[in-house]
């Protein structure tokens, strides 16, 4: 049985790789269809069928350069609809990007802090400046980011990435793993730091916030 969303998510793939290869096509006008697939990491026969309702449409125009060599230029009309394609993608990515936001801060808002509590992040990876984003959004300041011996070098946000091993339990309210992949690992990592179960807060597929017990 499909999914009520189905459609939608047809649709939005196939004006994502018109865009794609729109972009593809800007870049390198020279490159084959062979290379525009492997650019694309799609198959050879989609690409063709891609290219031909470009061309179909007046979005690209395509011209031939000796025996099965071709040549692709995107058209007044082709920019015009990239730009279209890129507003459109940049607003639903942001929409999307939001409503986890604000869904992440509701969650947040549940752990009993205060402008005054002291938290600990585990993790350096996008979710986790989401996470960070939440926390300053309930007026959360004192906060420190922690990652493993191999992301210490980084930056998080313009701050400083210590290293977990030295993530000192007694200095924090809560320690957040902010990880949506191999959380557990963090999660028995900080447990073998002495963490207590009542500090530490995982996050899981559906966003939602829990402290251990």
């Amino acid at each position: 049985m499909r999914s009520g969303n189905e459609p939608t998510e047809v649709t939005e793939s196939s004006t994502y790789r018109e865009l794609r290869l729109l972009s593809e096509v800007q870049r390198a006008p020279n490159a084959s269809q062979r290379d525009l697939s492997r650019r694309m990491g799609i198959a050879l026969g989609l690409t063709n069928v891609l290219l031909r309702n470009l061309a179909q449409k007046g979005y690209i125009r395509v011209t031939q350069s000796g025996w099965r060599r071709w040549f692709y230029a995107v058209t007044p009309a082709g920019f015009t609809r990239k730009i279209h394609l890129t507003v459109a993608y940049i607003h639903r990515v942001l929409g999307h990007y939001q409503t986890v936001r604000q869904t992440l801060r509701q969650e947040l808002e549940l752990l009993d802090l205060n402008e005054e509590s002291r938290v600990a992040i585990y993790g350096t990876g996008e979710f986790a400046e989401i996470v960070y984003l939440g926390l300053r959004e309930i007026r959360i300041e004192e906060i420190e980011v922690f990652g493993p011996m191999n992301d210490v070098q980084a930056k998080f946000l313009g701050m400083p990435v210590q290293d977990v091993t030295s993530l000192r339990p007694d200095d924090f309210d809560r320690v957040v793993v902010a990880m949506l992949k191999d959380w557990e690992s963090g999660l028995e990592e900080l447990r073998d730091l002495d963490v207590a179960p009542g500090k530490l807060v995982t996050f899981f597929a559906d966003g939602q916030a829990r402290e251990e017990n």
